[in-house]
């Protein structure tokens, strides 16, 4: 989440038409995250969230994605809803790029990071994995290792990283040949951090907008890297953790042995891919006066270092 297009008072006249909100329905930045545009909207007592698109995607992708969404609530896992507009469509336009309105999530933000929580993500992720099968979403512009690298590699690179260049780089080299296409694959969520799961009566998840066909052994790595491993906790701790959250996992969805012995190498990739990422968007894209979240990609550093033992 982030603010990239700034919505005008005509913008806003559309959107509060379109969906029946209120003449003096609030509209507020968001500038948590850094992919798309995000405002929180306060109607009287109701909450809302309306989302600008600036990936520049095809919008059947998109609408796949809502229609994705849809069938996860219908199955009992919690994510937003989206509401339909007064034509009858899930989404609308505003400077050619695609806007929809989904219901606020109601809940807090993870704080404490305990074995509890841990669980409930995994079995959140088990359910969403077997819903998945058989289905796809295909991303021109997505969350992916590869993706972010040849964004990167047309600037000058030992030059931005400076003395973090060989270290990363090294990194690199170790796992981008692995082979990762025969493990299985469907839906994931692929951006499974804290700021996009939400404790309330139960567990919900949002921003699906980086949800693509993967390995599902990503969303394992991502929570693996992202809940725990950057955490710094002791190593008989963060241990203790992941074997928690792998086995809530596998009460849902059992993990083949081809996937345990690559998990390791995914959490490596996921953990680049990331740190990928944010240097594209701080030092190759132009992002200057955009209203967003600063993020480095120093901080994802520790993710890198050695000393992890295997997991499986």
């Amino acid at each position: 989440m982030a603010v990239y297009t700034n919505l005008t008072n005509e913008h806003k006249k559309d959107i509060r038409t379109l969906y029946n909100l209120g003449e003096e329905a609030d509209f507020i930045e968001i500038s948590e995250g850094i992919l798309n545009t995000n405002y929180l909207i306060k109607d009287r007592d109701k909450k809302y969230v309306f989302r600008l698109l600036e990936g520049r995607r095809n919008i059947g992708e998109e609408l796949k994605e809502l229609d994705f969404l849809n069938y996860l609530n219908e199955n009992g896992v919690s994510c937003p809803e989206i509401f339909v507009n007064n034509l009858g469509e899930k989404h609308m336009f505003i400077q050619n790029k695609m806007g929809c309105l989904f219901d606020f999530i109601h809940g807090s933000k993870v704080k404490d990071i305990n074995c509890e929580v841990l669980e409930k993500i995994a079995s959140t992720l088990g359910k969403i994995h077997n819903l998945s099968k058989g289905r796809s979403i295909q991303r021109t512009r997505k969350i992916d290792l590869d993706y972010f690298y040849e964004k990167i590699s047309k600037v000058d690179l030992e030059a931005i990283l400076k003395e973090d260049y060989n270290f990363i780089m090294g990194k690199y080299k170790k796992v981008k040949e692995t082979d990762f296409s025969s493990l299985p694959m469907g839906i994931v969520h692929n951006d499974i951090f804290p700021d996009n799961v939400f404790m309330g009566e139960k567990l919900s998840l949002i921003d699906f907008n980086d949800c693509m066909d993967a390995p599902f052994i990503i969303d394992l790595a991502i929570v693996i890297n992202f809940w725990i491993k950057i955490k710094k906790n002791s190593k008989d701790e963060e241990k203790k953790f992941i074997k928690v959250f792998l086995e809530s996992y596998e009460r849902e969805r059992k993990l083949l042995l081809a996937e345990k012995r690559l998990l390791n190498k995914m959490i490596l990739k996921t953990a680049l891919t990331f740190i990928f990422l944010r240097i594209n968007k701080f030092y190759v894209e132009d992002n200057k006066g955009k209203n967003m979240e600063v993020k480095s990609y120093k901080d994802l550093l520790i993710l890198l270092e050695e000393g992890t033992d295997e997991i499986y």
